[in-house]
């Protein structure tokens, strides 16, 4: 009978002892923390707050990786790419003749910040433990954050927390478009339905309604895409756990997903994603923004105009102008190749490629495919208070990877040892 790793339990080595624990812990505690601080601060998307939390998550992650002196760092192709995109980005704003210098560097930050945050994750989520932990507290966390959601949405606010004031009409939880809030809950809902469905010795009903609870504030929130990802997720998370488990009870607990999803949808609403997906031509103003993006990349594909040199740029290439400041590409993939070029945008390709098996064979992981697929149009990775965590959680694959690697060695020995014995 095949052992499936989350099944596993990890034991830290034994000549670590208490300080390792202690240090684990630690640093899960300041994963966690840093990146609730950059998802609660995203707000109207002031820069300021971030480059502090980026200052100060720097700090503490050279005194975690720094001791003890004598540790090995090992490192992943998450941390690798992402390393490999902050020094592009070095080059470029130190080399290339086009570029805004200011934007270069801010670029740079961002990057090497998402580096860290891998490289931070591959050392503490060598324990799968600690893996399961910090997915544990990221799962509820992320259902917090769609009740603030649904109780600011009941209550008709555009203060943030009932406290801080918007600039825009309204606000979902802490950020104040509801794609972002709709890619962050991608990440988390894959890892809250799979903690319930693969529990074997206790009800699913606590996940799986926490599950439903944010399947309904997406579809509330009108995110088109995000609606039709996270009703996605549901059906292919419930199909590859039966798939994993092939047990009769995962039907009950599919037929009870599917039933809290639709009560909690009908209950939060959607009115304003059914008007959205009425429209006519659902990517009318992205079209010509694409359009602008692909003529940007054929000018320079190469060497790109510059790290976070998008909008200033846009505005040689922009097709209307209707008044509409456009502040991003709604299209990832296409912004790094106009800002960092071709190259630039590769090291993500090869990223979400090495990552797309190990996510499906995971379950929980499934939320990092969907993040990709929505970058094609929208921005999740524009703040960290929605990519930070899609940094923090694309490192466990390759511990999964690892695991159930040795998990394979041991049950091919098993089996090797009891035809020997038969024999």
């Amino acid at each position: 009978m095949a052992v499936a790793a989350e099944d596993i339990e990890t034991p830290l080595p034994s000549s670590s002892g208490r300080m390792a624990r202690l240090r684990e812990r630690l640093g899960l505690m300041g994963l966690c923390g840093v990146l609730a601080a950059f998802t609660l601060g995203t707000l109207d998307g002031a820069e300021l707050l971030p480059r502090i939390i980026s200052a100060l998550f720097l700090l503490l992650a050279a005194v975690f990786l720094s001791v003890p002196f004598t540790q090995r760092l090992p490192l992943t192709v998450p941390a690798v790419c992402l390393l490999l995109m902050t020094l592009w980005g070095v080059a470029q704003t130190l080399f290339s003749p086009q570029k805004i210098a200011a934007n270069g560097w801010s670029g740079v930050l961002f990057w090497f910040t998402a580096a860290v945050i891998a490289v931070v994750a591959t050392q503490l989520f060598q324990s799968l433990r600690a893996a399961t932990q910090f997915r544990r507290w990221f799962l509820f966390f992320a259902g917090g954050v769609c009740l603030l959601d649904l109780l600011e949405q009941s209550s008709h606010t555009s203060l943030y927390y009932w406290l801080i004031p918007s600039k825009y009409h309204a606000v979902f939880g802490p950020f104040a478009y509801w794609n972002n809030f709709a890619q962050f809950v991608e990440l988390a809902l894959p890892i809250t339905l799979w903690t319930g469905l693969s529990k074997r010795h206790s009800s699913p009903a606590p996940y799986l309604a926490l599950g439903a609870i944010q399947i309904g504030a997406v579809v509330a929130s009108g995110s088109r895409a995000g609606t039709v990802l996270v009703l996605a997720e549901l059906l292919v998370v419930i199909i590859l756990a039966y798939l994993r488990r092939r047990d009769r009870r995962l039907l009950a607990g599919a037929a009870l997903a599917f039933g809290l999803s639709f009560v909690f949808v009908y209950a939060a609403g959607f009115d304003v994603v059914i008007k959205k997906l009425q429209q006519s031509d659902q990517l009318a103003v992205r079209r010509s923004i694409n359009q602008s993006s692909l003529e940007m990349i054929r000018e320079r594909p190469v060497l790109g105009w510059g790290l976070e040199t998008y909008v200033p740029v846009y505005r040689m290439f922009a097709h209307y102008d209707d008044g509409t400041y456009v502040n991003r590409a709604h299209n990832d993939w296409a912004q790094w190749a106009a800002e960092g070029g071709i190259p630039f945008a590769i090291f993500m390709l090869v990223l979400f490629g090495w990552s797309f098996r190990p996510a499906i064979a995971s379950v929980w992981g499934i939320g990092l495919i969907s993040i990709c697929l929505h970058a094609l149009v929208d921005y999740p990775f524009a703040r960290f208070g929605v990519c930070g965590w899609y940094f923090a959680l694309v490192p466990m694959l390759a511990a999964e990877i690892a695991e159930r690697r040795r998990l394979a060695e041991i049950e091919t020995a098993s089996k090797t040892s009891s035809s020997e014995a038969a024999a």
